[in-house]
């Protein structure tokens, strides 16, 4: 296996275990708080063909974030995160976030909920896609997470998620301490494996990293979860919740023209 193809594997896990974990955490507030939610319905996924193809299905938007290329952002942006949210066959929130050349941020580049007042999970959108954002930024040792351009209208809803406007103004959250840290013991993968006992062995190695990383869940996404129940159906308006509403697409892999 290729040192390229090393490092994409360790993210490719990541990315997984950052949506499980997400999701894990979601159920147990849905189930402590007997909310009337199918959390078995609920799904945490890559953002894929099924995806863009459902898009589709949201009719007429303020904007048209170019979704479709996001598979392509993955290949060329090894530590991007893309999300996915459906709940049983239906999408209902899309999130690309990357912490781009940075060791430290992590940032929320586009964020998108499906319009109108029959999304299942309308209010949990930005919620749910912060708690993935969160698991992925520990994972990568990354200390704060920006939304970086958020749309004025949900401001309120970050704010009330533990955002501040910092003093360049950028919407920045710190990434909560673990309330109880993990250690793990991860071992090394013999250079002497098949290829596929190999990739086999590096995914387990890295999945036991990523849980080890991300530890247990923490006040902070307590916080958010409680937030998205009491607030999210008041603050979180249906549509464009971080992106550009007009111009390109400020993001350094993207270009107009596929390649």
């Amino acid at each position: 296996m290729s040192p390229f193809r090393y490092r994409s594997l360790r993210y490719q896990v990541y990315r997984s275990q950052a949506r499980m974990l997400a999701h894990e955490a979601f159920c147990k507030r849905v189930c402590a708080s007997g909310a009337e939610l199918d959390v078995d319905q609920v799904r945490f996924e890559p953002i894929g063909s099924r995806a863009i193809e459902a898009l589709q299905g949201w009719g007429r938007q303020t904007h048209h974030f170019p979704w479709e290329e996001v598979p392509r952002w993955t290949d060329r942006d090894l530590k991007g995160l893309d999300l996915s949210l459906w709940s049983a066959h239906e999408l209902c929130g899309l999130c690309y976030a990357s912490p781009r050349q940075s060791n430290h941020c992590i940032k929320i580049i586009l964020l998108e909920g499906k319009p109108g007042p029959t999304n299942p999970l309308r209010g949990f959108v930005g919620s749910l896609s912060l708690l993935a954002v969160i698991e992925y930024a520990r994972m990568l040792s990354c200390s704060r997470i920006e939304v970086q351009q958020p749309d004025p209208g949900v401001e309120p809803l970050y704010l009330s998620l533990g955002f501040v406007r910092d003093p360049a103004g950028r919407l920045v959250m710190p990434v909560g301490a673990i309330n109880e840290p993990t250690i793990a013991q991860i071992s090394e993968v013999p250079m002497n494996y098949s290829a596929s006992s190999r990739k086999a062995a590096l995914i387990k190695r890295y999945t036991a990293e990523a849980i080890a990383l991300a530890g247990e869940i923490t006040d902070q996404q307590r916080h958010i979860l409680e937030v998205a129940f009491r607030e999210g159906r008041e603050k979180e308006p249906g549509g464009i919740l971080a992106g550009p509403r007009s111009g390109p697409i400020d993001y350094e892999w993207y270009t107009g023209d596929s390649k």
